[in-house]
């Protein structure tokens, strides 16, 4: 009989470690996640802003001083020559 209370009291003791184990991983998680999603949004404005700049690069015509991106606007109407 005292075997079995000494079984059923490290199982029980055995659970509650388990769950604390899984409440402390959680509780990680959620930190670990926050920081992800704040580095995951500082990354998307560094591309945001290298693609800006990459389509300011690849649009400027030598000889004329950059204006500000317009999709509207040709790069021939730019120069001055017929649309």
């Amino acid at each position: 009989m005292n075997l079995r209370i000494a079984l059923s009291a490290s199982l029980s003791l055995a659970v509650v470690l388990a769950a604390l184990v899984a409440c402390f991983v959680q509780n990680s998680n959620h930190a670990r996640a926050e920081e992800l999603s704040r580095m995951q949004r500082e990354w998307e404005m560094v591309a945001a802003a290298n693609a800006q700049m990459r389509a300011r690069v690849s649009s400027h015509v030598p000889g004329v001083a950059n204006g500000e991106l317009d999709a509207t606007i040709s790069p021939r109407a730019e120069r001055g020559g017929e649309l």
